[in-house]
């Protein structure tokens, strides 16, 4: 327990710590690319602690504290601890599986060691049985890599922070890489081939290349390209980092180029090894000269502030168990683990639903990361400039208001502490949103819609309603930092010669419900449904608004958007445009899109219902190129979400 004095130090550090990260927000923000990302001081930590199911970095106040670091230098550390999350949230799994992407490298060194110890007739030895030197093998090789990602993440901060490259910062940073054992002099202790491996940072932070001794020449001698071997791996790398590339570029420049001399002095060491028989059940070392055959202790550096290896493996495992979670529900329905007939969706609809959901992965990805960060930035303050202050530009209003204060003033000749300005420093509110959001999706259903205007309508609605249902997922799990409840509720029409509501706004606890209609909205569109009446199924949403919604809409408590899909024109087109003119007076928006090829006539009537005599067009006519629809929708959708919670 800290005495009063020390706890009342430590309170007031951790406020200091709160503010000065609330500033440095949009700068962590861009580093990162997550706005959502939250980071809080921890006293009782004394390294950093990374909870992707919480979307929050804890601080390590307490070494902080200890190490008497200043703000820059916190930065840095905060830096240096996130370098490579942008990158681990894109390609999780290709960092969990990197085991498997490199099993050739591993089964060639297992084979090469067991192939000298056949040599020494020790091959039924227990001490060296194929699954010991495997798991050997596959340690120093995953051990390579993380030293190679943490040379990156030093890299990363460097070029996205000039600050680092300072004088003075940079002898902060390089004393910390000394108390964490990072020195010209560690490396002298260490085999060859991790020596090589630790090189890289050494060489960056002290300018100096270490002599690694060998039957082959030291590797930092040699040239690729007729430039520098070290000059050659720090240019590439800093390319790779400026074009915002991650592992799926440096692994394979690090099998090519780095890998190949890794593996040249490693098995000069292997060639070099002394064997010796097991003795009963207790087991001699392998001798590599005189360094044990031990397991590395890359990720083991006890005074670091920095996630070890394998705590930056569960971060890993936990962030790819919260990306399987989101679509967990919804992955039940499309393999069938939920019955679903009681709602009217057989085993086939199911099976149809799924197509549509795999097909549209790649852009239901695209639309979660949108919304981590459009929850990401709502979660701010917004400025507002505040009147009535003692400092400022002249504000009139507050001049009449302090009109006699004022007058005393200039007796004194003393207009100091008048509060009659408005400051443009402008003072943090937090930002109002809509407690309820509306999507309605008016389909064409009639006979016109041929089968590749139905492929492409179901795709957008299938990648649009499972991308509000994550969007939903999202705001619930931060509706404690956003400060208020917000919901986003779909619902789907289909109309031609008559319409009807496939899909309901549905309480999102009614979740059998609301996957039924999500799934009824995608196989039952089908062009079963004559002419194109849309003026009829518009009006009928339009005659659902009551009074105290209108009212809701009109304060901002409410937001109700409407997207209507057509291959055609209205059949109506005098009522169409006057229901259009009358939900935009109650303050709906609404949207068409119009897909396939059409008459000059039929585009004429669309664009009079939809873009002539309004400030904004509403229409969009993408025509034959029907494969654009999802990709357009999405848009639509994306800015009318990104245009409500940053206002």
């Amino acid at each position: 327990m800290f005495d009063f004095d020390e706890q009342t130090l430590i309170e007031e550090s951790k406020k200091h710590c709160e503010e000065f990260l609330q500033k440095e927000q949009r700068s962590l923000a861009t580093f990162t690319g997550d706005s959502s990302l939250m980071y809080i001081p921890d006293s009782k930590l004394e390294r950093f602690l990374l909870d992707p199911s919480k979307g929050v970095l804890y601080l390590p106040l307490e070494s902080f504290l200890d190490r008497k670091l200043d703000d820059n230098q916190i930065m840095w550390h905060i830096y240096y601890e996130l370098a490579l999350y942008s990158d681990w949230k894109k390609q999780t799994k290709k960092y969990l599986n990197r085991k498997k992407d490199w099993q050739k490298e591993i089964d060639h060194m297992t084979s090469y060691i067991l192939d000298r110890i056949k040599e020494e007739g020790l091959e039924k030895d227990p001490a060296y049985q194929s699954k010991t030197i495997s798991n050997y093998v596959k340690k120093e090789i995953l051990d390579m890599l993380y030293l190679l990602d943490k040379y990156t993440s030093f890299l990363r901060v460097l070029q996205m922070c000039p600050i680092y490259r300072d004088e003075e910062n940079y002898k902060k940073i390089l004393s910390y890489m000394k108390e964490t054992g990072k020195t010209i002099e560690s490396i002298s202790q260490m085999p060859r081939h991790r020596a090589f491996a630790n090189s890289f940072l050494i060489i960056e932070l002290y300018k100096i290349e270490p002599k690694i001794e060998g039957r082959i020449e030291n590797p930092f001698d040699r040239k690729i390209f007729n430039e520098p071997f070290f000059d050659f791996i720090h240019y590439q790398l800093v390319r790779q980092i400026n074009n915002d590339q991650g592992i799926i570029e440096r692994d394979p420049f690090i099998r090519s180029f780095i890998f190949p001399t890794f593996e040249k002095l490693w098995k000069e060491e292997i060639d070099e090894m002394i064997f010796y028989k097991s003795k009963g059940q207790q087991k001699e070392k392998i001798k590599v000269s005189e360094n044990s055959f031990e397991q590395s202790k890359a990720d083991e550096i006890l005074d670091s502030l920095e996630s070890t290896q394998e705590e930056e493996r569960k971060i890993l495992e936990e962030m790819l168990e919260q990306q399987d979670q989101i679509s967990t529900s919804v992955q039940n329905i499309i393999q069938g683990n939920i019955d679903l007939k009681s709602y009217g969706i057989s085993q086939a609809d199911q099976q149809l639903f799924q197509y549509y959901s795999n097909k549209m992965k790649s852009e239901r990805e695209q639309m979660r990361q949108f919304w981590k960060k459009l929850i990401g930035d709502a979660k701010k303050e917004i400025s507002v400039k505040k009147d009535g202050q003692i400092k400022g530009k002249l504000d009139i209003d507050s001049l009449i208001k302090f009109y006699p204060d004022f007058v005393e003033a200039e007796k004194k000749g003393n207009y100091k502490n008048l509060p009659i300005f408005n400051r443009y420093l402008l003072e943090p509110r937090t930002g109002i949103l809509p407690e309820r959001i509306e999507i309605s999706f008016v389909i064409d259903n009639s006979g016109s819609m041929n089968q590749s205007k139905i492929e492409a309508a179901r795709k957008a609605l299938a990648v649009t309603l499972l991308s509000i249902d994550d969007f939903n997922q999202y705001l619930k799990s931060n509706a404690e930092q956003l400060n208020q409840k917000v919901e986003v509720l779909s619902e789907t029409w289909f109309f031609g010669s008559k319409y009807y509501n496939v899909k309901e706004f549905n309480d999102k606890n009614v979740k059998e419900k609301e996957k039924s209609d999500i799934i009824r909205s995608i196989v039952k569109l089908d062009a079963a449904d004559g002419a194109t009446d849309d003026a009829s199924c518009l009006r009928e949403i339009f005659n659902r608004i009551t009074p105290m919604q209108e009212s809701e809409l009109k304060k901002g408590k409410q937001i109700k958007i409407i997207f209507e899909i057509t291959d055609g024109a209205s059949s109506f087109p005098g009522l169409a445009k006057e229901v259009v003119q009358e939900l935009l007076s109650r303050h709906v928006q609404v949207y068409a899109f119009q897909i396939g090829k059409n008459s000059t006539a039929n585009e004429k009537i669309f664009n009079f219902v939809w873009n002539e005599g309004y400030k904004q067009p509403h229409g969009v006519i993408i025509g034959e190129q029907v494969e654009k629809l999802p990709k357009e929708l999405l848009k639509a959708v994306g800015k009318n979400m990104q245009s409500i919670f940053n206002n």
